[in-house]
């Protein structure tokens, strides 16, 4: 029995008859994602994207019938895809896929989130997904096992680009900087240490340099990479490694 709703992949954007469609998915995509871009993932609705474009909402609806339709496309569209060939160098191909996935977050700092729970399975992420694993293909690693080492830098660079994002609304919404913010904190900060309970919060204040976040990122990247490479040494040679031995 045929699913009387597939998945947006699943159904055709236009018969294969009558006149050409005067919407695309991906006109109204490029819209909602401009809307995110400049107001939150909260201010994309059918309602909003039809006034952007001229038109009305249910002259829209003939071509993303549902919200999760509109999502599915839109992060899709968003995700896009660039090509990016492995050059048999496995640490430099994946901090070249860390800062290309961190640059797509920062364009679009609603994403991450919008992202969260199941993949939509859109052609640019299937094609990502494709680019990504062939990064670490050739070295003996199971498929379990590339999939593992590709997740985990993706979950760590949007768990620091969301860090990131978030630093920088609050400070929108607040009015202050990170410097400011350090000043008002200061006089609490004086007092907890004067109670000398606060060992490493001492050390922080006093030896930690706080880079900013590009260095911030750099830092938990080489990290990331070296216990990468220590899990699967076979990922610090050339391509076609036999897989070492595990105890």
């Amino acid at each position: 029995m045929s699913d009387p709703n597939p998945i947006i992949w699943l159904r055709r954007e236009r018969g294969a008859r009558g006149p050409a469609p005067t919407y695309s998915r991906e006109r109204i995509a490029e819209v909602a994602i401009a809307l995110a871009d400049g107001e939150g993932i909260e201010a994309v609705t059918m309602r909003r994207i039809a006034k952007e474009l001229g038109t009305g909402a249910m002259t829209l609806y003939r071509y993303l019938p549902n919200k999760e339709d509109l999502y599915a496309v839109v992060i899709d569209r968003a995700l896009g895809f660039e090509a990016q060939e492995p050059t048999g160098d496995a640490r430099a191909d994946l901090a070249t896929f860390a800062r290309r996935y961190r640059e797509t977050l920062r364009r679009h700092p609603w994403l991450a989130h919008a992202m969260a729970g199941r993949p939509i399975m859109g052609p640019n992420m299937l094609r990502a997904n494709e680019r990504d694993l062939a990064l670490v293909d050739g070295r003996g690693l199971s498929i379990d096992d590339m999939v593992h080492v590709v997740n985990l830098i993706r979950h760590w660079v949007t768990g620091a680009s969301q860090a990131e994002t978030a630093e920088r609304e609050a400070a929108l919404r607040s009015g202050e900087d990170r410097k400011a913010w350090q000043e008002r904190m200061g006089p609490y900060v004086t007092e907890l240490l004067a109670t000398g309970r606060f060992p490493y919060l001492e050390r922080l204040v006093h030896e930690a340099r706080h880079g900013g976040h590009d260095e911030q990122f750099e830092a938990g990247l080489a990290i990331l990479l070296d216990g990468v490479e220590a899990r699967f040494p076979a990922l610090s040679g050339p391509p076609g490694n036999e897989p070492p031995e595990r105890s």
